[in-house]
């Protein structure tokens, strides 16, 4: 891959992200933003008039940007699509003589598991077929749907910590595999291009502040409600939970898993 074309959707990206920031932030807060007055910049219930820009019965996530196979959603199993159409047909098809038993082996796990990524993002059809949830799933799934993330945190945490360490700290991992006697191909399959950490970054910083608050249990719930601005809003911008933060987390995830596939197909060359 091209470093021009990387550099190019790396940036569309970016783009589309502040996009996603700048039009959460005002959908998030339309109901406190309504009560801004605007003749002398400060917050009272007495400016909730017509001439606002802003909902009071407005809050939340955009429906149509963070629902079931809205906007994020779709460009996410984009993203799986053509990186199992990468390591299916330009990886393992055209490369599989040139790797080793047990590496091979590694790569068909690698990709089984970006299947299983991808049918469990898309309750394995559900979400576009619309069929009924059997009664299994239905008294077993905390969402009433046809997936196994949401039967347990074991099977929701699990593979999101997974995928947290592959897909943002990738880059330490390889220094500690350099440590050892490891062979080119697991080498260059766990950092196939110092291009790449640019994604991981992005990623750490929606995902480092998040944690670090959620871990020292920092946030001061939502008990009180003011016209002004209060702590736990200050927490929620501070920790970008105005958006839909695991949904873009996972969205990151697709777009570095996806272009980690295209990064490593060039390394065979």
């Amino acid at each position: 891959m091209s470093f021009s074309n990387y550099k190019f959707q790396l940036n569309l990206f970016i783009i589309f992200t502040l996009f996603l920031l700048i039009e959460g932030f005002f959908y998030y807060y339309s109901y406190k933003l309504s009560y801004f007055c605007f003749d002398d910049f400060s917050f009272s219930n007495k400016c909730t008039s017509d001439y606002t820009f802003f909902d009071v019965n407005r809050s939340g996530f955009n429906p149509l940007i963070w629902n079931e196979s809205k906007l994020v959603e779709s460009f996410q199993i984009l993203f799986l699509i053509l990186t199992i159409y990468q390591l299916i047909k330009n990886i393992i098809l055209k490369n599989k003589h040139k790797f080793s038993k047990i590496f091979l082996y590694f790569v068909y796990f690698y990709t089984l598991g970006i299947i299983y990524f991808f049918f469990e993002e898309i309750s394995w059809g559900q979400h576009y077929f619309k069929w009924e949830t059997n009664e299994i799933f239905m008294n077993l799934n905390n969402q009433g749907e046809t997936n196994i993330h949401n039967i347990s945190n074991i099977f929701d945490q699990l593979p999101r910590g997974i995928l947290t360490l592959w897909c943002g700290f990738s880059i330490l991992l390889v220094k500690f595999l350099k440590l050892f006697p490891v062979k080119k191909n697991y080498i260059n399959f766990v950092f196939p291009s110092k291009k790449i950490k640019y994604i991981s970054f992005i990623l750490l910083i929606f995902l480092l502040p998040d944690l670090f608050v959620d871990k020292l249990n920092l946030h001061p719930g939502y008990n009180n409600y003011t016209y002004t601005i209060n702590l736990a809003e200050i927490y929620d911008f501070f920790t970008f939970n105005f958006i839909r933060l695991s949904e873009f987390q996972e969205l990151l995830f697709a777009f570095y898993i996806y272009h980690h596939t295209l990064f490593f197909k060039e390394t065979l060359r």
